[in-house]
C-alpha cells in the first residue's frame, strides 16, 4: 500500500469542474464522445444534476434529501463501489483450487500503435494473452483451464502503459469432463520462460493479421508502417526480444483472490487519496514505482496535462475491460463449472464449494441505507428529531430550481457540491 494515508484532500470531481472548459478549448478534436458523457457524470455526481430521492419524517415532517450517484466506472467513488460488486458477486462462483494472478505486457514500441487502434489493439492483447494459455492447457496437458483477463491501459503514473492482467485456475477440467488435472505440484503453474515466447508469438502473429486484413489506422508521423514490409520488419525485431511476463505466486484462498484481483478491475484510474497537491496550476499524486523496487513517488503536472492523461484511459463505451475465457466462459460456464465441482468432488471425497457458498453476503451488494449501517454510520434515514423512520415521498429530476428548494427545505447547503478541497487536521 502506498504510504500516503486514505484521506482525501482534493476532489476530482472539482478539478474537472474549475479546468474542463479551458481544456476542451484547446485539445476539443482529439477529445472521444465517451470521454465528455463521463466527465459530465463525474462532475454531477452526487448533486441535484442527477436527481434526487426526497425522505420525509412522518411525524415532524423534517426533509431529508440524498442525491443520486452518477454509477460511472470512471468515478473515484462509484468506481470503487462498482470494483467491490464485481468482486463479491460476479466472481463469486470461482471454484475452490489455488489460482495464480498473471501480468503480460507488449514491448513500448507497440504501445503508440496500439493507443491509436484502441479497440483492435486492446482486444488483440486479450485475445493472445488468453490464447497462449488455451494453447499451453489443452496441447500440453489435454486440460481446459478457468480464466479472468483484465485490460490494463495505465500505469501507476497514468502514463499509457498497456498491459493485460489475468487470474487463472491452477490446474484445469480435462477436455473429456472426467477429473480434475494438476500438472504439478501445488505452487507452480507454467515456465516463465515458455509463457513468455508463447505471448510473444500470439501477439506478433495477431498483430500480422491485422495488419494483412487492413484492420489497423496509422498516425502520419508512423505512416510509413503501413506498408506491410516496414511494420513486418518491425515485428522481426520485437520477435528478437524478451516480452515481459510476471507468474505471481499461488493463491490458495479464493476469497482473498477475488479480493486480490478485484483491484485490478472496475477501479477508477486515479484513486483522489493520492492526490496530494493542487494549487490551481498543477497537480502532485503519488504512485506505486515499480521502477524503484515499488517505493512511493511523486509525480507533478500542470492541471491541463493532468486532466489529459487521466481522460486517455476512460475506456469507450460497452467496451469489456473484463473478460471471461476456458470454465468460466460466458457461453459454457454453467456446464464446465458442474463438471468441475463434480471431478474436485470425486477427488476429494466432499463437496466442493463456491466463494459464494463458502462466504456470507458482501456489504457492497447491500443497498445504499444498508451499506451504511454496516460501516458503522448512523442510520441516514432515521429522523434526527423523532427517531422514527423517514418515508420515501418524491423522486425528483428535472428543474435544477425544483431540486434546490428541497435542498433549502432540507437545510442543505447546495454549493459548492465539490470543494476543491477539504481540510486535513495537522
Amino acid at each position: 500500500m502506498l504510504g500516503i494515508g486514505k484521506q482525501i484532500r482534493f476532489r476530482l470531481a472539482a478539478i474537472l469542474l474549475l479546468h474542463w472548459k479551458e481544456f476542451v478549448s484547446q485539445h476539443r478534436k482529439w477529445i472521444r464522445p465517451v470521454v465528455f458523457e463521463t466527465v459530465r457524470k463525474i462532475i454531477a455526481c452526487r448533486t441535484p444534476a442527477l436527481g434526487c430521492h426526497v425522505y420525509q419524517c412522518p411525524n415532524c415532517h423534517k426533509i431529508e434529501v440524498v442525491p443520486h450517484s452518477c454509477k460511472s466506472r470512471s468515478c473515484p467513488s462509484c468506481g470503487k463501489l462498482a470494483t467491490d460488486r464485481w468482486a463479491d458477486g460476479v466472481l463469486n462462483d470461482l471454484i475452490d483450487v489455488p489460482y495464480h494472478h498473471l501480468v503480460m505486457s507488449p514491448p513500448w514500441q507497440l504501445r503508440p500503435i496500439i493507443a491509436f487502434n484502441r479497440e483492435v489493439g486492446l482486444n488483440l492483447l486479450a485475445r493472445a494473452a488468453t490464447g497462449c494459455l488455451t494453447q499451453w492447457a489443452r496441447d500440453q496437458h489435454d486440460m481446459r483451464m478457468g480464466m479472468v483477463t483484465v485490460i490494463h491501459t495505465f500505469g501507476g503514473d497514468l502514463k499509457w502503459h498497456t498491459h493485460v492482467h489475468l487470474l487463472v485456475t491452477e490446474g484445469g477440467l480435462s477436455l473429456d469432463g472426467q477429473r480434475w488435472v494438476r500438472p504439478y505440484n501445488l505452487g507452480w503453474l507454467i515456465s516463465e520462460a515458455g509463457v513468455k515466447k508463447m505471448w510473444r508469438y500470439h501477439c506478433i502473429t495477431a498483430f500480422r493479421e491485422a495488419h494483412r486484413c487492413g484492420k489497423l489506422r496509422w498516425e502520419a508521423k508512423s505512416a510509413f508502417l503501413k506498408a506491410f514490409p516496414c511494420f513486418n520488419k518491425l515485428l522481426s525485431r520485437l520477435y528478437e526480444m524478451t516480452w515481459y511476463v510476471h507468474i505471481g505466486a499461488a493463491l490458495l484462498d479464493p476469497s482473498a483472490t477475488v479480493r486480490y484481483i478485484g483491484r485490478y478491475t472496475k477501479r477508477a484510474v486515479l484513486a483522489e487519496y493520492r492526490i496530494t497537491y493542487y494549487d490551481g496550476k498543477v497537480v502532485r499524486f503519488a504512485f506505486r514505482d515499480y521502477a524503484q523496487g515499488g517505493q512511493t513517488s511523486y509525480k507533478t503536472l500542470p492541471v491541463l496535462a493532468f486532466i489529459g492523461r487521466l481522460i486517455r484511459h476512460i475506456p469507450d463505451k460497452h467496451f469489456k475491460m473484463v473478460r471471461y475465457a476456458g470454465l468460466f466462459a460466458p457461453r459454457w460456464k454453467a456446464g464446465y463449472l458442474a463438471a468441475a465441482h463434480a471431478a474436485l468432488a470425486r477427488e476429494n471425497k466432499t463437496a466442493t464449494k463456491s466463494a459464494a457458498e463458502s462466504e456470507p453476503a458482501k456489504a457492497s451488494l447491500l443497498p445504499w441505507r444498508q451499506r451504511r449501517l454496516v460501516h458503522g454510520a448512523a442510520d441516514p434515514l432515521l429522523c434526527p428529531c423523532c427517531h422514527v423512520e423517514m418515508q420515501l415521498i418524491e423522486v425528483a429530476f428535472g428543474s435544477h430550481v425544483m431540486i434546490a428548494r428541497y435542498f433549502e427545505k432540507a437545510q442543505r447547503a447546495i454549493a459548492p457540491f465539490h470543494p476543491v478541497w477539504q481540510p486535513v487536521p495537522g
